[in-house]
């Protein structure tokens, strides 16, 4: 019975030891790969949410064009052209001041001019995304992987990194 008594002491110290450093974890934050800098939080926004729609999409574009899966690759691209066309509602609202994003992009949402030079941009990046989505799709038709893999990755560097590179906070 003595045995008995100990190993249950022991498992309830071991469960208690466990528990307390799980919940406060260990005070050693380096060996966590914690520091005293303040992590990346993604703030939610509507701008933030279309942008992970189309990530969305176009990974499952890239997967598909690896598998050859020129169905999915069509569908896909007209997804994307749909958000494309979402684009300019979400970041320039009808009737409506630009929301917080444009001043976290080092842009005055008060100056009339930097909104209209922006909402330029943004409808040519609209448009051009628009255009090469549509052009993926049509060039999934044909059923060639490598084609189609050279009009995704143009979509990419012509328009999606062009636009992040001026929308984006440096």
């Amino acid at each position: 019975m003595k045995k008995v008594n100990r190993i249950c002491i022991a498992v309830f110290f071991v469960f208690v030891a466990t528990s307390g450093f799980t919940i406060h974890g260990w005070q050693c934050s380096k060996a966590f790969g914690n520091d005293d800098k303040t992590p990346f939080i993604q703030k939610s926004r509507p701008t933030s949410s279309l942008m992970r729609i189309i990530n969305s999409h176009t990974s499952k574009i890239l997967e598909a064009i690896i598998v050859g899966d020129f169905n999915t690759v069509i569908k896909k691209s007209n997804e994307v052209a749909k958000a494309g066309n979402a684009i300019m509602r979400m970041f320039f609202p009808d009737g409506k001041k630009v929301d917080q994003w444009f001043d976290e992009v080092g842009k005055d949402p008060d100056d009339p001019e930097a909104v209209k030079s922006m909402k330029e941009d943004f409808e040519k990046y609209s448009k051009a995304v628009i255009e090469a989505s549509e052009n993926i799709a049509k060039v999934a038709k044909n059923k060639d992987i490598a084609e189609t893999y050279e009009s995704f990755e143009a979509m990419l560097k012509k328009v999606c990194f062009a636009c992040h590179e001026v929308s984006r906070a440096k």
